[in-house]
């Protein structure tokens, strides 16, 4: 019996462990967070790189675009903590990450939200411009004032769904990500705005990198790069690629119910599309 309970004991703590990265075995505060080499190793290995698709092999797709409100509870993972002096390294934001490794220049696939395509490429100059903001009052220049995890209210992504004919099965592959938040350069600030487009596939192994709080099991938890991938959230469709331009729904149909159904509308088609195809 005592070695029942010694070795449900050593579980758990190999468990509060691996939930609380080096908690156990930090001499000072400052190393909590930091990963050993077993740890990274695991991190590692679980990583998986995106399938190289031949284009022989898609027999349908549609590029949607979608966006994931902060203010539903299913988000919460991805907006919270909101404050960012919190917790220096074991726990962050989806934001703060994208910040952090923006301004240190880990991340440089960025486009202006203008083109959705990914055509219009921003400096880094451009970026800073849109996450911190400066100006000069009765000749004095003002402290910068950045952006914070607070600021942040929604995502929207664009990614594609296919049939993988090859597979046999329906897939989904996420290519782009844009922050909505706060205009640092309204003076009311109470207007959200898109910030920037990220392309996707050139941050994932950051995210990989970052994990996601569990509040039901924290000895359980899963990187930003798989929640985002597995569609861990709740968004809704606000566009799909058309032959109109590829024209939101906002363009054509009426906000409120009309505008929910059409969107219900696009995901139930693709969602058919795999059921059709097994029923042929």
């Amino acid at each position: 019996m005592r070695n029942i309970l010694f070795f449900k004991f050593c579980f758990f703590i190999f468990l509060i462990s691996n939930a609380q990265s080096n908690i156990l075995n930090a001499s000072l505060p400052s190393e909590i967070g930091i990963q050993n080499y077993d740890q990274k190793q695991t991190d590692n290995d679980s990583f998986l790189e995106y399938d190289y698709i031949d284009e022989r092999d898609i027999l349908w797709s549609k590029i949607v675009y979608e966006k994931i409100d902060l203010n539903e509870k299913l988000n919460f993972p991805l907006l919270f903590p909101v404050n960012d002096e919190t917790y220096e390294k074991n726990r962050k934001s989806l934001w703060r990450i994208l910040k952090e490794n923006i301004l240190n220049q880990n991340i440089t696939e960025l486009y202006f939200d203008r083109n959705d395509n990914f055509k219009d490429k921003m400096s880094f100059n451009d970026v800073l411009e849109v996450v911190s903001f400066s100006e000069m009052i009765n000749g004095i220049q003002t402290p910068a004032e950045e952006l914070k995890s607070i600021d942040i209210s929604a995502y929207r992504i664009k990614g594609m769904w296919y049939f993988d004919k090859r597979q046999g099965e329906m897939k989904y592959r996420l290519l782009g990500l844009m922050p909505v938040g706060k205009n640092l350069k309204d003076d009311d600030g109470k207007n959200d705005t898109d910030l920037f487009w990220i392309w996707y596939p050139s941050i994932r192994e950051i995210l990989h990198k970052e994990q996601v709080f569990n509040d039901k099991n924290n000895a359980n938890r899963i990187s930003f790069d798989q929640l985002l991938i597995s569609r861990r959230f709740s968004s809704y469709i606000y566009k799909e690629d058309n032959v109109y331009g590829d024209r939101a729904i906002k363009d054509y149909k009426k906000p409120g119910l009309e505008s929910i159904l059409e969107s219900e509308r696009i995901k139930k088609e693709i969602l058919d599309f795999e059921q059709d195809m097994w029923n042929r």
